[in-house]
């Protein structure tokens, strides 16, 4: 029977953590995942599987938020490059990979506390269909991993402990290390037992009095046990927190802050507020089952003799986790993926005492139904419904500032937090501001002028930010962009663009169907007539311009900057009228110069373009200018104008001349979709 029960429960469980299993929406504190997710996508990105990892959310320098050795990440970029997966899916599987290989360690464990086989099974049915194990386990998140070193790392110690083995002690050195490393949390609350174990075998060692020689060998086998974990993450430590505490936001995530404040470590009063242990007893309901069933069977099982020592002390470490970090776990749901195995394991020691107790073995397989039944319950009541929707991951705002701004660009994002989601999806490096801070000037001038080499491609305003004035037009001032209104808007966000962005984008999102909810201002295409000559910076030449050199300084183009796909490379669109100004270098020779008209201008039926002119002015320090270079392209009546042209110009620069590249209709504009592959001075 219980054979029985376990394969259902394995079938169940399989079926509930691969529903939905390749959407992309990541549910489930997404927050959180997607910062795993943005450390995955940076590492696979720039190729670097070294300690010194990226996760580029809260501006430079990007090297800030080392929060632990990512070896889940890069197992999931390695699934992800020998298997060709998204990122998402691999992490899924890594996930749930994770908590299938730590079952072996839990029913090697309960061996050890001479469980009969059968019985074992049941325990693992009970973790299989606990929420949390279905919900998280498959979550772009490493707890999976961590909990399956924890849990090894404990088999190992008592292995170690027991038989003192030197390969015992390998995987117990081995698994604490990598649990420690990946997340020490977790690995904390799985290193209570085995302190509380190793207590226990020292006790028992002093109390035999044996001698002197004995309990500390005793003690020397389980400090060897931990020590290599301990000073590996003692070195993580001293390594990062360095980093952390030298960077003007992400000071939070030291170790000294992360402790005391986010997990509320050793915070006698937290553990005493009544509306705390409501919040946590309301995760109880949410990661494993209903909080009456959860306290009844811990009663029940305290009040059977047979099992009443294992009850509660099994069932005390899942309390015991809760007063070490009260906030972590009250905030968080799936901190439960830790300890929810220690009450799950409880639990179903109390239902065995039930089944070993003459008369009421019937009130042991009903508990049984009602554990398993509110866990069933509690996970379609609400894990399933957030794992049903259905949703590719990311927003239409964060699609259109990945798909129509610079691929190399940076955006700035306020409002949020540090939630990663907008730069994860919009796959751009990010400065988000964390909440609080956007009344800091001090900090503001000093993050904005860290970003004085990047190229800022959009601002990302979310909540009571989107109308701040102040704030609006103080990042205006710096990253040059209309205040006044936004380029465009979704539901929850408006995105404003620098001016050397903003018409062409605006341009691309009237005309497209794709990104569904986005708005733009009604005055959004009001200045299509004729945009200002604007200077450019150096960031923004490099990253916006990379197939012109010398970077331009300036610009004048009707309809905005915007790079179109051509075959396998991109082209500057340069529909007239359009003025680009370069510095010419000294000792220039030549200037060459690809361009074009696309063949659908000339091709189509219909109306056609009637020529686009192509030029070059050199212009003087004295305002005067001269001619370099002029070309009419008329591909409708001469073939030779056709496809991509190739010039070579003979060039000798006149002291501080500057070369304006510029394209002009013949008679009229429609259809004079022009090109530019290229520009080189040299």
């Amino acid at each position: 029977m219980l054979i029985a029960i376990f394969i259902v429960a394995l079938g169940y469980s399989i079926y509930g953590i691969t529903y939905h299993f390749t959407m992309g929406f990541m549910s489930g504190h997404e927050f959180r995942q997607a910062q795993t997710a943005i450390v995955s996508y940076y590492i696979d990105q720039q190729n670097n599987f070294s300690l010194l990892y990226e996760t580029p959310i809260m501006g430079k320098p990007w090297v800030s938020i080392l929060l632990e050795v990512p070896i889940y990440e890069w197992s999931v970029v390695g699934l992800s490059r020998l298997t060709g997966l998204p990122h998402v899916v691999a992490a899924r599987c890594i996930s749930a990979a994770s908590f299938y290989l730590m079952l072996p360690a839990v029913y090697l464990l309960l061996g050890r506390l001479q469980l009969p086989k059968p019985r074992r099974l049941l325990m693992l049915a009970l973790l299989l269909t606990t929420p949390v194990y279905i919900y998280y386990s498959r979550a772009f998140l490493m707890d999976a991993m961590a909990l399956m070193a924890s849990v090894w790392f404990l088999l190992g110690f008592v292995r170690t402990m027991e038989e003192r083995r030197w390969t015992w002690l390998v995987v117990t050195i081995v698994a604490g290390t990598a649990a420690a490393l990946i997340k020490s949390a977790i690995w904390a609350i799985w290193v209570l037992p085995a302190a509380a174990y190793g207590a226990w075998l020292l006790w028992q060692d002093l109390r035999a009095r044996k001698g002197w020689l004995v309990p500390v060998k005793t003690l020397l086998w389980g400090l060897a046990t931990v020590a290599v974990a301990l000073g590996a993450l003692r070195a993580w430590v001293a390594y990062t927190d360095p980093l952390k505490a030298a960077h003007p936001s992400a000071f939070i995530f030291a170790s000294k802050n992360l402790t005391e404040g986010n997990w509320g470590l050793f915070d006698l009063k937290a553990l005493g507020s009544a509306d705390l242990w409501r919040t946590l007893m309301g995760c109880w309901e949410q990661a494993i089952m209903s909080r009456w069933l959860i306290g009844l069977g811990l009663i029940v099982g305290l009040a059977s003799p047979t099992v009443r020592w294992r009850v509660l002390g099994i069932g005390s470490v899942f309390f015991l986790a809760q007063f070490l970090f009260p906030f972590a776990y009250a905030y968080q749901d799936y901190y439960f993926y830790a300890n929810a195995a220690f009450v799950v394991v409880a639990l179903g020691y109390a239902i065995l005492g039930m089944l070993d107790t003459p008369g009421y073995r019937w009130c042991g397989w009903l508990a049984l139904a009602l554990v398993m039944g509110s866990q069933v319950r509690t996970y379609w009541q609400d894990y399933r419904q957030g794992q049903s929707v259905e949703h590719h991951g990311g927003y239409p705002f964060t699609d259109a500032i990945r798909d129509l701004t610079p691929k190399n660009s940076v955006i700035v994002v306020a409002g949020a937090d540090w939630a990663a989601m907008t730069p994860l999806y919009a796959q751009r490096k990010a400065l988000m501001i964390r909440n609080g801070l956007e009344y800091d000037e001090a900090y503001l001038q000093r993050a904005f002028n860290d970003l004085a080499d990047e190229d800022v491609s959009a601002i990302v305003l979310f909540g009571g930010l989107r109308t701040n004035r102040h704030f609006i037009e103080l990042l205006a001032k710096r990253f040059d962009f209309d205040p006044l209104a936004p380029t465009f808007s979704w539901t929850t966000a408006d995105v404003y663009v620098p001016r050397i962005y903003r018409m062409a984008i605006q341009i691309r999102l009237k005309d497209s169907t794709r990104y569904q909810g986005i708005t733009l201002p009604p005055q959004a295409m009001a200045q299509l007539a004729g945009a200002n000559r604007i200077k450019i910076s150096s960031a923004t030449a490099g990253n916006a311009f990379p197939n012109i050199r010398p970077g331009p300084v300036e610009y004048q183009f009707q309809f905005g900057i915007d790079w179109m796909a051509y075959g396998e490379i991109s082209v500057l669109s340069s529909h007239p009228n359009t003025d680009l100004w370069l510095p010419a270098p000294a000792g220039a020779r030549e200037i060459r110069w690809n361009y074009g008209i696309f063949a659908g201008a000339y091709e189509r039926e219909g109306d056609k373009t009637d020529g686009v002119e192509f030029i070059i002015l050199g212009e003087l320090p004295d305002g005067s200018n001269r001619p370099i270079y002029t070309r009419l392209l008329d591909p409708v009546h001469n073939p030779a104008d056709r496809g991509d042209q190739h010039v070579v110009i003979p060039y000798k620069p006149e002291p501080g001349e500057m070369l304006r590249f510029s394209t002009r209709p013949n008679v009229g504009t429609a259809f004079d979709w022009a090109y530019t592959i290229g520009i080189e001075v040299k």
